[in-house]
Parts: C-alpha cells; sequence; structure tokens
C-alpha cells in the first residue's frame, strides 16, 4: 500500500495502474528470461531431457534426409557424428529403451545399412563397430525392417480422413510432396471456416490466417524459415498463422497467443487433412532479426505475432513422410498426486 501511495504521488492518480502494469510487465519478463536461461538447450546440456531433446533434433534431420527419391551419399555428416557423441554416453545407453533413444539407435542403424547397400564408405565417420555397437544396445528391439521414412500412396494415405476420430487422428501427417497443383481458394476457404471451432481465451478469437500465392515471395518466406530446404520446388500456397497482441489484457496473458495460436494451428491442420490438403508445419521460432527480414518481404500488422507457416499443396501420387516416432504414453503421463 505505501508503495502505491508513493506511485501515486510521483505520477499521479490516472498513470497509476499504467506504472503498476509496467512494473509486473517487467518483472514476469525478467523471470520468463531467467527460467529460460536456466532450463533451455540454448546455453547448456547439462541434464538427461536436454541431451534427448539434442538427438531428437539430430536424428529426425537424419529422418527427413531419407525421404528423398534420390537420397544423397553420406548426406547429414555432422548430425551422424553429434549423434554419436550422445549415444555412446552411458546416461543414455541406460536409457536406450525410452522411445525417442530406442529410435534413435534404429535411425544410426539404417543409416549405415543404406550405405552398406549402396557400397559408400563411410569409415571415417561412422565405423563397423559403432553400428555394431549401436546394434548390440538395442539388443532384441533391433529391427531390420525398420525405416525412417513411411512410404505412402496417396490414396491408401487419405484412406481414413473421414473416418473415426482415433483414426482420423492417427492418420494426420506432415507432406512435403506436392504436385505443384495450385488448391481452389473455396476449399482452402472450407478448412479455415471449420478451423473455426476452435477454442480461445474468452472466445477472444485471436488467430488471423494468410494465404500467400506469390512463388517469388515464397521462396523467399522460406529461406528465411530455412526448415523446407529441398522441398520448396512445388510450393505454390502458403498459409501463416498468427496471432494479434490486441486480444490480450493482462499481463498473465502476456503468452497466451501462442496457446491460442498453437490450439487454432492443431486445428487447422486437421480440417486441412479433412479436405485432403497436403500440409506440414514449418517451425517459426525466430527472432527479432528474422522477423524484420520477414517485413520486408510480406505485410503483416506488427501487433500479429506469427505462430506457424505452413505450406500446402496437392500430395503426389506416392510420397514419403518421416517416422516421427511417438512418445510412451509412461513417458508423458504421471498418473499420481504431484
Amino acid at each position: 500500500m505505501a508503495l502505491k501511495k508513493i506511485i501515486k504521488q510521483i505520477f499521479g492518480a490516472n498513470n497509476i495502474s499504467f506504472v503498476i502494469n509496467f512494473k509486473d510487465l517487467l518483472l514476469n519478463y525478467i523471470v520468463d528470461f531467467q527460467l529460460y536461461y536456466k532450463y533451455s538447450n540454448v546455453f547448456k546440456v547439462d541434464n538427461f531431457n536436454k541431451k534427448e531433446a539434442k538427438i531428437i533434433l539430430y536424428y529426425h534431420s537424419v529422418e527427413k534426409g531419407l525421404l528423398y527419391k534420390k537420397i544423397r551419399p553420406r548426406f547429414a555428416q555432422e548430425r551422424i557424428k553429434n549423434l554419436h557423441i550422445f549415444l555412446n554416453e552411458g546416461t543414455v545407453i541406460k536409457k536406450s529403451n525410452l522411445s525417442q533413444i530406442r529410435v534413435a539407435y534404429q535411425v544410426m542403424c539404417e543409416y549405415y545399412e543404406f550405405h552398406l547397400k549402396i557400397d559408400v564408405k563411410i569409415d571415417d565417420y561412422f565405423s563397423l563397430e559403432q553400428y555394431n555397437s549401436y546394434k548390440n544396445i538395442l539388443s532384441d528391439a533391433y529391427d531390420k525392417s525398420f525405416s525412417g521414412a513411411i512410404a505412402y500412396k496417396k490414396d491408401d494415405f487419405y484412406m481414413h480422413n473421414q473416418s473415426n476420430f482415433y483414426d482420423f487422428s492417427s492418420s494426420r501427417k506432415s507432406i512435403r510432396d506436392f504436385t505443384g497443383e495450385i488448391i481452389d481458394t473455396a476449399i482452402i476457404e472450407k478448412a479455415i471456416s471449420l478451423a473455426l471451432n476452435s477454442p480461445s481465451v474468452c472466445n477472444r478469437q485471436s488467430s488471423k490466417v494468410y494465404l500467400l500465392q506469390d512463388k517469388a515471395k515464397i521462396d523467399k518466406v522460406l529461406s528465411i524459415q530455412n526448415g523446407f530446404t529441398g522441398h520448396t520446388e512445388n510450393v505454390k500456397q502458403l498459409l501463416i498463422v498468427s496471432s494479434d497482441r490486441n486480444y490480450f489484457f493482462s499481463v498473465g496473458e502476456r503468452n497466451q497467443l501462442y496457446i491460442d495460436g498453437g490450439i487454432f494451428l492443431m486445428n487447422l491442420l486437421y480440417c486441412l487433412h479433412f479436405y485432403k490438403i497436403a500440409n506440414c508445419p514449418a517451425n517459426w521460432g525466430k527472432t527479432y532479426k528474422d522477423e524484420t527480414k520477414l517485413a520486408s518481404v510480406i505485410n503483416i500488422p506488427a501487433s500479429e505475432k506469427i505462430i506457424c507457416m505452413i505450406p500446402i499443396g496437392i500430395a503426389k501420387e506416392d510420397f514419403k513422410i518421416t517416422l516421427s516416432q511417438r512418445r510412451d504414453l509412461s513417458e508423458i503421463y504421471k498418473h499420481k498426486n504431484i
């Protein structure tokens, strides 16, 4: 109460609310900064969870390299070298039963076996001894038929797109191989309209969707995004999902735009799948420098925060998707008091 009186005397009664909110916002961002600094993977890798995150990042990159019809020999060498570092650590080996660690060893074995099959030497960064070691770690879990890239036919892929929710949800996957055909905007609008049933805080519905169809701009945007390399040639349409900061009231809601935007995004991905619009959410975890670069290409209001970019198109008749192994239920569900 004494602090409020002092603030009132200094800034006046009309400005007291502004000053208090400004102080709270600043303090909360400082706490956010401290927590991200301490627990994120940015500055140090000092526990198993952070090591697992690195392993997932690297093995999924190798999976994506396996999608191409003509796989480039000796691809992803740095990723493989990084995986060697983590997968030979005792703490990681002891947890090889976990879904993400297990699949990382499997991807490594598949990578080595692919090069054996095409008779390309990779001994300078992946030895036979390392390959045998990973097979031994997997033991009975080793599967010779394992594949980090799953082949689909278009008709089979969409077999359950209007089925019961269990089959429908399980059938939605990210597709990167498009024919280059333009999708009728009326179909795209149907998918977006259906996605409007997404819940949002107090029904504020802060999400926005932009359809970009200028190929030159799409290429520039995706080069800034830098996560769709090798798959941009047939991307002729791009959806950009954002969330408008104007719809949030309190300091406590400073991150609500990401929550509401994320809920809308997932619903939109389901709706695109329902209408047989192939799609792949492209991460937009970028810095203000990238936001500035983007602003020079497309015009989105500064009040809006981009949540995700979604390249969309018509799927080819035959294509591959990454396995993207899901976690076991026991790894995320804790049935106990907390």
